[in-house]
Order: structure tokens, then sequence, then C-alpha cells
């Protein structure tokens, strides 16, 4: 039976969290949503029945409130259109009517002509009013019908000191459902948009999460010996378990690796000993000078060999074995590229191998001199053992100041590498056979190169090229470009 992903299951949860918080808080707000409404009508009608208390206050006094003159007036008031767009919503006239009671409660006017002479003194906004506090009150029309009730709110009409009686403002609640049911739709929107977005962003943290850790699995199941290792940012925890993976992979690689090694370097060793014993056993007979001459020779040549092989090997394994090998610096990388050549003047002077450098007047890097200046002379010891009699070796720089890196073309006036060979020159181990039927190298030069260039975070091409395709050169040539790119703020 297949498991369900521990990623859907977070993201599942995390769902089902941000869903049910969001609906706790919609249905909590939605329930504030009408109370609070009606708690702004109830205050304007307030201030609304006391201003009109204040205004009618004469007509009581002088007995005018039940004369035809006084309802025109008050329905005119109350007929007159608004044409008034208020939050999104079209109101169109005025929603409210209103009754007067004298002293006793006993109702002297009312704008809808039902209640005249009915005794409200019991009701609630009457009652209190008449007892000098606030009162209101909420009757429904319609027990049957939802929000057909009317809220009402009194006022006391006040002349000279004198209670007169009481005037009271009702407002049916159906006239504010409109601004309630919009809130309620605004409030559902912001939360499914909300809850939108929260569930992208758990589906972002879920995806993270995998992505990293199929990082820390795909390192830890990788066969390569060096395999940079995976570093998370904004998770220590990861970083915790890459760094254990780390030297439990390095103590079981290390049992590999030996024998590896062993059986390589026996392998290597096999060819220049074997030769070197036969030119040994050669001059134990008696030869002429000019053959013990050729044979010793051959011994010196082959013991330098064993010595190069055994140089490169060493410092493939400390590459190899040892991450933290490099130890970084603000370096001219231009001095750098010129003590190299200075190194190598009289063997390429030898071959007659014209140089040709276009560097710029400075040029800073964050580099280890050691390990990159290995990298250069690899590369230099290569072009020449390449570069025919006369032939040309060219350096450019170019900086690229957008990008923080810089790139360093390296040309060898050479013959095309084979098409087979170009996608294995980095390999360990393997090599071509140089020209002028020099002997193969050990095939670590190369790679050394690509993993000190690695470890700095940058990275190395071989391509051939055609006649035309670098300006750089004086003298437009073919042959083979090896292109460095490191960053020039590498922290």
């Amino acid at each position: 039976m297949k498991t369900m992903s521990i990623f859907i299951r977070i993201w599942f949860f995390f769902s089902l969290v941000v869903i049910l918080s969001l609906g706790f808080i919609a249905y909590t707000l939605n329930q504030q949503v009408k109370p609070k409404v009606r708690q702004v009508v109830e205050d304007t009608l307030a201030e609304n029945t006391n201003i009109i208390a204040q205004l009618i206050a004469e007509d009581v006094f002088q007995h005018q409130v039940n004369t035809p003159e006084f309802d025109q007036k008050i329905q005119a008031a109350l007929s007159r259109q608004l044409n008034a767009t208020i939050w999104q919503h079209q109101k169109d006239e005025i929603s409210q009517q209103l009754y007067i009671t004298d002293q006793l409660g006993i109702v002297i006017y009312d704008s809808e002509g039902q209640a005249v002479g009915q005794d409200y003194s019991k009701w609630n906004d009457v009652y209190l009013t008449l007892r000098g506090k606030y009162g209101a009150r909420s009757t429904a029309t319609n027990p049957y019908e939802r929000n057909s009730s009317i809220m009402y709110i009194a006022a006391p009409i006040m002349y000279k000191q004198q209670l007169l009686g009481v005037l009271s403002i009702g407002k049916p609640n159906q006239s504010v459902q409109p601004y309630i049911e919009r809130a309620e739709q605004q409030l559902i929107s912001q939360a499914l948009w909300i809850a939108a977005l929260s569930l992208l962003l758990a589906s972002m943290v879920a995806y993270w999460l995998k992505h990293s850790i199929d990082k820390v699995r795909r390192y830890a199941q990788a066969l390569a010996p060096v395999n940079q290792a995976p570093f998370f940012y904004s998770a220590k925890e990861l970083n915790q378990v890459t760094q254990a993976l780390s030297e439990m992979r390095e103590k079981l690689e290390d049992r590999a690796y030996v024998e590896n090694y062993v059986n390589t370097l026996t392998h290597e060793l096999k060819s220049p000993l074997t030769a070197i014993q036969a030119s040994a056993e050669l001059l134990q007979d008696e030869l002429p000078l000019a053959d013990q001459q050729q044979f010793a020779v051959h011994i010196f040549q082959q013991s330098q060999r064993l010595h190069s092989l055994i140089e490169r090997m060493l410092l493939l394994t400390r590459l190899e074995k040892n991450q933290h090998v490099l130890e970084f610096q603000i370096l001219d990388l231009i001095e750098l590229i010129q003590q190299c050549f200075l190194q190598q003047k009289s063997a390429l002077h030898l071959k007659n191998v014209q140089v040709q450098l276009d560097l710029p007047e400075q040029c800073s890097i964050y580099a280890d001199p050691f390990w990159l200046k290995q990298a250069l002379n690899n590369l230099l010891d290569n072009a020449r053992d390449f570069c025919p009699q006369q032939g040309k070796i060219a350096i450019q720089i170019s900086k690229n100041e957008t990008h923080k890196n810089i790139a360093i073309l390296f040309f060898n006036e050479a013959e095309a590498i084979p098409e087979y060979a170009l996608n294995r020159v980095f390999e360990t181990y393997f090599s071509l056979p140089r020209p002028h039927n020099q002997q193969r190298s050990t095939g670590i030069g190369l790679s050394i190169v690509q993993q000190i260039i690695q470890q700095h975070h940058g990275q190395i091409t071989v391509q051939n090229i055609t006649e035309n395709t670098l300006d750089f050169l004086e003298n437009h040539a073919s042959g083979v470009l090896v292109i460095l790119t490191l960053h020039t703020n590498f922290t």
C-alpha cells in the first residue's frame, strides 16, 4: 500500500488549520457586522431625533402638530428624493417615519396616519423618555418575515424647561440590510482570497521543504567521490543533517577511495617502472657509450614521469578528500598570470611559442593564490605540450560588472580536440597523445584544474574554435579555447 507523502500531509494539515481559522474568524466577524451597523444607525437616529424634537418644540407648544400644514411639511420632508450613491448602493428616498406623543404618552401626530389617539405610554421609547431616560425599542411588523423590525429612537420635546411630549423616529432595519449584505460579501471575498494565498504559501513551503530534502537525499545517494554539499540559508536543521551525512559519507568512502587509489597508482606506476627496469638491465651489459647515454636519459625521463605522477596524485587527493583546503584572500589576478608565464618562460622559448596577453591594468579577485596558480600552471603546461613549434598561446581577461564575474580566455593554437574527447577531457586519468611523439600524460592535470575551479564556485569549458572567431588575437587562428569563469565577490 502506497503511503501518503509527508509533504502532502504537511500541506493538508496546514491548509486545514488555515481554512478552519479563517472560517471561525469570518463567522465571528460576520456576527459582529449586523449589530455594529445597527449601532451606527441608532447613533445617527438619536442625534436626528433630538435635533427634530428641538425644531418642533414650539409647534407642539402651540398645538399645531395636528394641522394639515404641519403634516404637509413633515410629509414633504420624508418624501424628498435623495439620488445618492452610498458605498455603491443607490439610495433614492428617505426610509424613516415619526410620531409625536403628549406628556401622557398619547399619540398626537403619526407620519403614517394610523396611530393618532393611541396610548404609547407603555412602549419603551416613550415610557423611558418620559422618565428622563434614553428611550429606544425595536418592534417587528411581521413575525414571519426576516428583517421586518423597525428601530425607534425617542427624544423629549422640551419648551422653556417644560416637557411637552416625546418625538420618536423609526427606521426599518430592512433599509440597512444592503449595507450589511455588502459587508458580509466583502468579508467572505477577502477570506477566500486570504485562504487561497495561504494555500499557495503552504504549497510553496511544502515544495521548498521537499526540494531541500531531495537535495540532501541526492547528495547522500551520489556516487561521485566529490560532490558539493547543499547549503540552506534558512534551514539550520537541514544543514546539520547535511553535515552529518558528509561525515558519514566520508567515512564510508574512505575504504573504497583507498582501494581505488592503490589500484590506480599501481596501474600508472607499472609502465614507467617497467621501462626503468628494462633500461637498467640493458645497462648491465657492455654497450657503446651512445647507447648507455640513451638508456640513462630514458631512465631519467621515466623517473621524472614517476615524480610528476606522484605529485599530481597527491594534489588530487588533497582536493578530493579535503573540501576546506582552499584559503581565500584578495589577490591581483594580473600579477598571478604574469608569474605563471615568467616561470615557464624558458620552456616556452625552447618551442618558440608566441605569447599574447590581453590583460587589464588591474583585476582583483577573491581566491586561493596557491591553488589558482596551480590551475593556471596546469593549463599552461597543457597548452605548451599541444602547441606546435612557433605556435601561439594567448590569454584575455574580460569583466562582467553586471554578474560580478570575470572570464579568463585561454587560447592555444593547437589541433582541434576530437569530438569524442571534448566531453572527457576533465575525466581523471583520461589523456590524449601529445604531438611530436610525446608520451601520454598522467591524465590528472585537467582534473585538478576542474576541481580547483569548482571549489572556487566557478566554471570551466573547453571548445574548438575556427578562424575569425576571437577578436582579441592579433592574427586570427584556429585552435582550442579554454574559458574560466570566476566570481569577483565570492565569499
